[in-house]
């Protein structure tokens, strides 16, 4: 099928170049932006390390997708209202519709008292901060051996799999809102870390929430069932890491000591309750203080609200009646007060809804969102038949370089030549200064 369009996709992780290849084998044209100047997304910097097969077969994966000949990669560029090129710009110059799949690309606090406090991280920093994104490489975390995680997810075991990894004493507890079963963890993920939990003491906290828990929720003991199966075939735990949870617990505020650090945390206490088919963790105003010289917010991340787009809890806002809908799924853009043109815009991946970070229900929604714009596309009632190359010469003058897919090779082959001379099994530069001027270089 031949499609004479031009798509404006945003954002180069997963969705966004499953999204490309999808329009792009259906004969349209995509240009690919991208905030950061390597491709990848997730994938780049927020894979665990020791996932080295897991990622350079999406590697591989991407760069085929990346060196289709209808698919123009320019990274460097922030896109929004707030960016270096605004939407109506790239509307003017010819694209025909736009794809935002710019993930959650921002913390999500809970305004408590005492986070401003020294010792208090977001997981997502630290994350990034071992990947080597660039601007987070450099920085420096002071982490104390009493560790309260707040949130449990596939990130807080990344987080503990950091902690084992640095072979240091770390006592952790991990505080989760809901009861055992509302627990989500990949096994793959789990497994690594798994031998570190003190299952006797988990097995005590979920016996406390249990007789409550079980008036609203029948599948109480099957987390724990999880974890023993799970133990069976994993690693050792080499390292000095101890891990434990409790359940029901919202925390409300953050206690320091006289030197500005964090020392205590006060949580209320949950009771669950089941509304329209949902369990809802409701406080019950009484609270319960536990000490922890370190606090780790794993609550998930929230979409730019500078991009310009309408928000609905910490994504974008979809249309309630959609003109395209696939499978029941809404993806286009809905809100007159903010848009005076959001018919072309659609959302995918984080940026439509809060993900699990797996890969393949980004592709899964990044290829369902590539089929509402085909939709929209076929209902234009013209034809322009841009052509992508001139289009990107219209493209604003910036006053940075704008990095395009043989650039990104030229990276890439510089820093494998360094990690063999390392004897590593990769390296990545750690600022986008250092990138560019290496691509300049070469």
């Amino acid at each position: 099928m031949d499609h004479h369009f031009l798509v404006a996709v945003i954002g180069a992780g997963p969705a966004g170049l499953y999204a490309a290849q999808y329009l792009a084998r259906q004969g349209v044209q995509v240009v690919l932006f991208n905030r950061d100047i390597k491709p990848g997304g997730l994938v780049e910097y927020a894979i665990f390390p020791t996932k080295q097969k897991m990622r350079q077969g999406l590697e591989v994966h991407f760069n085929r997708i990346l060196s289709m000949p209808n698919i123009h990669y320019r990274g460097n560029v922030v896109i929004g209202q707030s960016g270096d090129v605004k939407l109506d710009q790239l509307r003017r110059i010819g694209f025909q519709a736009f794809i935002v799949t710019t993930g959650a690309q921002h913390h999500k606090w809970l305004g408590l008292p005492g986070e401003d406090l020294e010792g208090v991280y977001q997981a997502n920093d630290i994350v990034f901060h071992y990947n080597r994104l660039p601007e987070h490489a450099g920085r420096h975390f002071i982490l104390g051996n009493q560790i309260a995680i707040i949130g449990v997810g596939n990130v807080m075991l990344d987080i503990l799999h950091y902690l084992k990894d640095s072979r240091e004493i770390r006592n952790v507890t991990a505080y989760a809102r809901r009861g055992p079963s509302e627990v989500r963890f990949d096994k793959p993920t789990l497994e690594p870390v798994v031998r570190c939990f003190e299952l006797e003491s988990i097995k005590k906290a979920i016996e406390k929430v249990a007789s409550h828990a079980k008036r609203v929720d029948k599948k109480v003991d099957e987390f724990y069932t999880f974890l023993e199966r799970t133990r069976q075939h994993a690693e050792v735990c080499d390292s000095e890491l101890r891990v434990k949870f409790k359940f029901l617990l919202s925390p409300r505020r953050l206690i320091g000591d006289e030197n500005g650090r964090v020392q205590e945390i006060v949580f209320e206490k949950n009771h669950l309750i089941e509304e329209a088919g949902e369990i809802l963790a409701i406080g019950t105003g009484e609270t319960e203080t536990f000490s922890a010289d370190t606090v780790i917010f794993s609550i998930g991340s929230r979409v730019d609200s500078g991009f310009g787009l309408p928000l609905e809890g910490s994504h974008f806002a979809t249309a309630s009646r959609p003109r395209f809908p696939v499978e029941g799924i809404s993806y286009e853009v809905y809100n007159p007060d903010l848009c005076a043109t959001c018919e072309d815009i659609f959302v995918s991946g984080w940026a439509r809804v809060a993900s699990e970070g797996i890969v393949g229900l980004a592709r899964k929604d990044a290829e369902r969102c590539a089929r509402a714009v085909l939709a929209y596309l076929e209902s234009l009632s013209q034809n322009t038949n841009p052509d992508a190359s001139d289009v990107l010469k219209r493209l604003p003058q910036l006053e940075k370089k704008l990095v395009d897919w043989d650039d990104i090779k030229k990276l890439k082959e510089a820093e494998d030549q360094i990690a063999a001379s390392k004897g590593l099994n990769s390296y990545k530069f750690e600022s986008n200064a250092v990138m560019l001027r290496v691509i300049e270089d070469t």
